[in-house]
């Protein structure tokens, strides 16, 4: 079993639950807001004896309570579809976690590692093989690129460049641990994960980034066509030189677990 640090989909979990307290927080600010309304209704009405001046204020409540449920919906939608977003991200993740655990123990696994410089990395696995940068993309249907090399789901171009922001982040990580280790003769291979869906995406098609489905993921890292061919002693400075990266986020040290 790997050596693993991290537990996989924390950084997707916490969004989640952030994400939650913010719909919470929209529903009782307008619950609170709609509360000290009807009391100060109330008392206009109380004051106000008929005619026209009562018509105006119920007609101008009316107007205000509607235009304030109708913008708290939107902002209890917009919430609750970010919520499930990213709890359905760190399922995934969790997944794939849980398949890089059973790689053999000269490998080792970083799990949600966070960077200030190039962001979140789902996972980084380094091996014999080499080093390999994963992001988990829990979607369903079928996976497949246009002619720039970015993916699209059921026909449909992606609303974001998937493929060139892991891109990015994978020369950065390249660029980092090429310095901790004053090599230059570093690669990183960047590779995208679908636990569900399925993919059609072939190798070369998506630039220098992998489609890969969880259940060939093992089958892929093991691949000797992608082999550098690391010693252990290799396997060990790029290892310390990950955790040390790893390490730029506070909350990792505290977290990290060892399969046995």
């Amino acid at each position: 079993m790997a050596k693993v640090f991290g537990a996989a989909g924390e950084h997707a979990g916490r969004q989640s639950v952030a994400a939650f307290k913010r719909m919470f927080m929209t529903l009782l600010i307008v619950a609170v807001v709609v509360a000290l309304f009807e009391g100060a209704i109330l008392t206009s009405l109380i004051a106000t004896r008929g005619g026209i001046g009562r018509f105006v204020l119920l007609l101008a409540a009316a107007l205000f309570l509607w235009w304030l449920l109708r913008y708290a919906s939107r902002g209890v939608e917009r919430h609750e579809n970010e919520r499930m977003t990213w709890r359905k991200g760190a399922l995934g993740e969790y997944e794939v976690g849980a398949e890089l655990e059973r790689l053999s123990d000269s490998y080792v696994v970083f799990n949600d590692v966070n960077t200030e410089e190039f962001g979140n990395f789902d996972h980084i696995v380094v091996g014999p093989p080499g080093i390999f940068a994963l992001e988990t993309k829990n979607w369903t249907g079928l996976i497949d690129t246009d002619a720039a090399g970015e993916l699209t789901r059921n026909g449909k171009p992606s609303s974001q460049p998937h493929v060139r922001s892991l891109e990015q982040k994978v020369m950065m990580l390249r660029e980092q641990v090429a310095v901790l280790c004053r090599r230059d003769d570093l690669f990183v291979r960047g590779v995208m994960v679908f636990p569900k869906a399925s993919v059609a995406a072939p190798f070369g098609k998506t630039r220098s980034i992998h489609c890969v489905r969880i259940e060939k993921l093992r089958d892929y890292i093991d691949n000797p066509k992608f082999s550098q061919k690391l010693t252990p002693d290799r396997v060990n400075e790029l290892s310390r030189a990950l955790n040390g990266i790893a390490g730029m986020d506070e909350q990792f040290g505290s977290r990290h677990s060892t399969g046995d």
